[in-house]
């Protein structure tokens, strides 16, 4: 009997500025055990020394470069030079555990197209638990409506076959930040099948800003993606409560971001509960906002 071949994994990395980060990331990925990688870093136009430091690495990895086109831009521009069956995505500021990709190659049987880990947070913990699980209830299978009351599939655990990236026009670039969550709803929408690997193999940094930088925009573009996934045949087809549950959770998570702009995260968390006017998540929120309590 012949062994299965094991599948190239084109591991795409996005760097903008990562000098302090970026060589944890790739050398990671160089570091996965059982699994043939590709690794392909796109440069974001660097202005830190990172663009120097990557080109140290020589033929270990394929390095590109874009100008300022962004991060999702630039998973793109590497996805369309992928060698690799499967397509791998790793944040510059993230990290992975050596066997992630071989874990996850191993529950990735058809018709499972996407496969995504639990994770560790690291960082600024001060608003999070370290293991994402602990807080956030992971789903798999058909993981639509789970979805659409908000997006707990971490970018950097993804694993994807790159022919269903390809015939879902990779990820889309209009919207800011919310460009993995529509990405996800789109894939689930038409039909595919998530695996989920539940040991924590993918390390996520968390910074300050990311608990704080979240505007009024941020917010309005996942009610754009909430919205366009509610449009979708598979949308309009989902019952009303959940459909209000959804609302309510993405204005719950905008207020949440909004912590230290009281009146802000005060003003979404009434948005929250004019669509669940009996969650009392949504009100405490609000209590929370005008005593000054993140």
């Amino acid at each position: 009997m012949t062994t299965p071949q094991i599948p190239l994994v084109t591991v795409i990395i996005p760097n903008f500025n990562g000098k302090a980060y970026v060589a944890g990331a790739v050398n990671c990925a160089l570091a996965s055990i059982g699994v043939p990688v590709e690794v392909i870093v796109v440069d974001d136009e660097s202005t830190d020394g990172s663009w120097e430091l990557l080109q140290a690495y020589g033929d270990r990895i394929t390095l590109l470069r874009q100008h300022r086109g962004g991060p999702y831009r630039a998973r793109n521009l590497a996805a369309a030079q992928a060698r690799g069956e499967w397509l791998a995505f790793l944040d510059a500021d993230d990290e992975w555990l050596p066997e992630k990709l071989s874990k996850q190659l191993a529950l990735a049987r058809e018709p499972v197209a996407m496969v995504y880990t639990d994770r560790d947070n690291f960082g600024d913990l001060s608003r999070s638990r370290q293991r994402q699980s602990d807080s956030v209830t992971l789903y798999d299978g058909d993981v639509f409506e789970p979805l659409l009351r908000g997006n707990f599939i971490t970018l950097s655990s993804v694993l994807m076959r790159k022919r269903q990236f390809e015939s879902l026009g990779g990820f889309a670039v209009e919207q800011h930040g919310v460009q993995d969550w529509d990405m996800w709803l789109r894939y689930s929408a038409a039909g595919g099948r998530v695996a989920l690997c539940r040991e924590p193999l993918t390390r996520y940094r968390i910074h300050e800003a990311q608990m704080t930088n979240d505007s009024g925009q941020r917010a309005r573009d996942r009610e754009t993606v909430l919205r366009r996934a509610l449009d979708s045949p598979r949308g309009q087809s989902v019952p009303k409560p959940v459909v209000r549950d959804a609302l309510a959770s993405l204005w719950e998570l905008a207020a949440w971001h909004a912590a230290d702009r009281p009146w802000q995260a005060t003003k979404a968390y009434l948005k929250a509960a004019s669509y669940r006017p009996f969650r009392l998540s949504a009100w405490k929120g609000v209590l929370r906002s005008l005593l000054g309590r993140k």
